[in-house]
C-alpha cells in the first residue's frame, strides 16, 4: 500500500504547503497517525510531489570530472534542484 493510500483509506487528504504536509480535517488527526506521517515522510512528499509532471529521486549519484565521489541522499528533489545542490559544493560535478 503507498503511503498516501494508507491516510486516505483513513479519510484524511493530504496536501503540500511548502515543505510540509497538510492533513484534512485536522480535527481527526490521532497521535498514530502523527507518527505514521513523521516515519513516513519522504514517501509522502514523493507521492505529492509526483502529481507535478517532474521526476523526483531520494538519491543522487554525485561525480567529478568522471569519478564518483559520493551519493547524495535526502528529501526527493528534481534533477535541476539535485545538481543546483551539488553544485553548490562541487562547482564541476554531475549527477546520474
Amino acid at each position: 500500500m503507498a503511503a498516501l493510500d494508507y491516510l486516505t483509506h483513513r479519510g484524511f487528504a493530504a496536501r503540500l504547503r511548502g515543505k510540509r504536509i497538510a492533513l484534512s480535517p485536522a480535527s481527526r488527526l490521532t497521535d498514530d497517525v502523527r507518527r505514521y506521517v513523521k516515519s513516513h515522510r519522504l514517501e509522502i512528499l514523493a507521492e505529492l510531489a509526483s502529481n507535478d509532471g517532474q521526476a523526483r529521486k531520494m538519491h543522487w549519484q554525485i561525480s567529478v570530472k568522471g569519478k564518483q565521489i559520493c551519493t547524495m541522499i535526502g528529501e526527493p528533489m528534481t534533477y535541476g534542484e539535485a545538481l543546483e545542490a551539488a553544485r553548490f559544493r562541487w562547482p564541476e560535478a554531475e549527477i546520474v
